[in-house]
């Protein structure tokens, strides 16, 4: 029995688009007599939090029927959309095992499909193709076009992630022209085909022939009408932020995206809303950093296989971006070792330019490129070789010709100069020909150049190294030479120290660019009234916007507001200028970034317990009283936690070291709580 036979005679459609999309709306808005099929409906729609209800309703002990199968096949697919593995992995091999009591062809090829993506998100590379060869071996028997279109588009993503887009679009562009069947899941299959399709040929480097394949896909979707089927359209928005991004618009990129993580919000397709997340954290990761940082960091949570790993990577380069090196390795590390990513070429090529950007050796570097633009080559991704050759002509010097011919020959492909102020190996090979400087204040004072410290021998001067921690005591703005002179040499007559400060001065900029590559003011501005700081990444500022915005999400949005404060509390490694705590002039900075630190604590802990994660909130707790050891309402609701968590030894002894702090400033403790559970 094939698929087509299968349709029920109401649903056997005159040919026209319009009359297949009105059955699809049909289906959906009279469920009355439905059966499995609704599963399968809303799942190839782009909507699994649906698909995943509609099969609770139907779902029984035992998978005796085809279509209990397929539904439940149906249903393992929404789970891993929605990033539930294990929910995806139990049932997927409950339908695969089922498929010995069965020789429906339609549920084996939904059986084995579906099995294939949980195997390839869950890193499981050998399974997922048998499960697909399987799957195409039984539609190829029975020669249902459909069922055959239903097996290829089912592992379309993951073939062309390994790195067979060639052939991907080869099979499509045969099974696409399918027509009749049953019209509620020949449309959705043929839309999601078509995205498939779109992709192969981006993959290709064919970037208008993709952007009109995405279009016309997502002008389709809409026409399914009354909101049905827009969830779907959120692969064809992805698709055209993707397009928008390797052209170098990165404005249309982040609108596409931007529309596309809103559609899958609602639809619960966490898979899908990773990649919109994370290609809006790369858009915006160079021009505006902490947010792409909070947006890489949501974009990794709650998913798996390739869309997580870009996720880790994305943050790496935003790291990257920021002079953050030691920040962006250890994404690369995360990245590395998630399930899959040795087993898919074209994340692996991207994770191996990540690598080489965190190279301090440029031999290294130069070896790592090497080996992404071969993986690359093998992936059948023409447009990235040629990116990887831009960059590797740029970073070894090869001279100006070079660097034109690799740059024209990325330019056949569409690219634009635009494509570089995305956060990628574009942007830092261009930034890795200009001087890098950061400074760290928190937790104590260091330098680093091009992402290495400098050493202490390099430092001619110790009035050059305070001069640089006043400078970013005062934010980098122009400070008055009256003002730096006098808190460098308090018991000097100012008139006398001007001679000083130049040559401090001089000494600070040689540190920062000890090869004179930039021009005197690229770090340090001055004229003869005041001196201040420019393209000089500071930790201590960077915490402070981040927390800024992170603050600002709490207050918006509960739902995200966690990930975004997480990120934000990462940053603070210790107080301002920890080696230097009796400098006067750093008190301001250091209490405000004090004073920040303690307002994303108090956040967490409230997200946590909203949340009901009572060790998060413990954790929490305590490190507020590591910051202000005589608040008393953090000590109380600390006990509290630690009653309600049968901790009552741990509850007592934090109680007597509360009371032991009220007594030291005169506050008379309160009775021990007899509340131990939570409002």
């Amino acid at each position: 029995m094939t698929i087509t036979q299968t349709a029920a005679p109401s649903h056997q459609l005159p040919d026209g688009e319009e009359a297949r999309c009105t059955a699809v709306a049909h289906l959906l808005r009279d469920r009355s007599g439905t059966d499995g099929r609704l599963v399968a409906v809303y799942q190839l729609l782009g909507e699994p939090e649906r698909a995943v209800a509609a099969h609770w309703h139907l779902a029984s002990g035992e998978l005796h029927t085809p279509a209990e199968i397929t539904a439940t096949a149906w249903a393992a697919a929404a789970h891993c959309a929605r990033g539930a593995l294990r929910q995806a992995r139990a049932l997927a091999r409950r339908t695969v095992a089922a498929l010995d009591r069965c020789d429906d062809p339609y549920a084996c090829v939904v059986a084995r499909t579906t099995a294939s993506a949980v195997a390839a998100a869950d890193g499981r590379c050998a399974a997922a193709e048998h499960h697909r060869q399987c799957a195409q071996d039984t539609a190829r028997a029975v020669g249902d076009p459909l069922l055959w279109l239903l097996a290829v588009v089912g592992t379309a993503q993951q073939r062309i992630e390994r790195g067979e887009p060639r052939e991907v679009l080869a099979e499509l562009d045969g099974a696409l022209g399918v027509a009749g069947g049953d019209a509620a899941l020949a449309v959705p299959v043929v839309l999601s085909g078509r995205c498939r399709r779109a992709a192969a040929l981006l993959a290709l480097g064919e970037l208008d022939r993709a952007a009109a394949e995405f279009t016309s896909a997502l002008t389709r979707y809409h026409r399914l009408g009354d909101g049905v089927g827009l969830a779907l359209g959120a692969q064809a928005l992805l698709g055209v932020g993707d397009v928008h991004r390797e052209r170098g618009e990165l404005g249309p990129a982040r609108a596409a995206y931007q529309e596309a993580a809103v559609l899958t919000e609602q639809s619960g397709d966490r898979q899908t809303l990773s990649s919109a997340l994370t290609g809006l954290a790369v858009s915006r990761g160079v021009s505006e950093p902490h947010s792409a940082a909070v947006l890489a960091s949501r974009a990794g949570q709650g998913c798996a296989g390739p869309p997580r790993i870009r996720a880790l990577l994305a943050g790496g380069w935003i790291a990257l971006a920021g002079g953050r090196r030691e920040a962006a390795a250890e994404a690369a590390w995360q990245a590395a070792n998630e399930p899959g990513a040795q087993g898919c070429r074209a994340v692996f090529a991207e994770l191996l330019e990540l690598e080489a950007m965190c190279a301090a050796d440029s031999g290294t570097r130069q070896g790592l490129l090497r080996d992404a633009e071969a993986m690359w080559s093998a992936a059948q991704r023409p447009m990235a070789v040629a990116r990887v050759a831009v960059a590797r002509a740029r970073l070894e010097g090869a001279g100006a010709t070079r660097v034109r011919e690799a740059t024209a020959w990325l330019g056949q492909f569409g690219v634009g100069a635009g494509a570089g102020e995305a956060a990628g190996l574009l942007n830092r090979a261009a930034a890795s020909l200009r001087p890098s400087a950061s400074v760290r204040v928190l937790g104590g004072f260091q330098v680093l150049r091009d992402g290495c410290s400098v050493r202490a021998e390099e430092w001619q001067s110790k009035k050059a190294r305070d001069l640089l921690k006043l400078l970013v005591a005062r934010r980098g703005l122009p400070t008055p030479r009256e003002l730096l002179m006098e808190a460098l040499w308090p018991e000097q007559d100012p008139a006398l120290c001007g001679n000083r400060l130049s040559v401090a001065l001089s000494i600070l900029r040689l540190v920062l660019d000890p090869q004179r590559r930039m021009a005197q003011d690229h770090f340090i501005v001055a004229d003869k009234q005041v001196v201040g700081l420019a393209r000089l990444h500071v930790d201590v500022q960077e915490f402070l916007a981040t927390a800024r915005h992170a603050l600002g999400v709490a207050e918006r949005s509960a739902e995200h507001a966690f990930a975004a404060l997480t990120a934000a509390e990462g940053l603070y490694r210790g107080d301002v200028l920890a080696d230097d705590p009796y400098a006067q002039w750093a008190t301001a900075l250091r209490e405000e970034a004090q004073a920040t630190h303690a307002e994303l604590l108090a956040r967490l802990a409230a997200a946590a317990a909203e949340n009901r994660d009572t060790y998060a909130e413990i954790h929490y707790r305590l490190r507020l009283l590591e910051r202000d050891p005589y608040d008393e309402d953090t000590h109380l609701a600390l006990v509290c936690l630690l009653a309600a968590a049968g901790r009552h030894g741990e509850a007592r002894r934090r109680y007597r070291l509360y009371a032991g702090y009220m007594n030291e400033i005169d506050v008379t403790p309160a009775p021990y709580p007899l509340r131990t559970v939570k409002d």
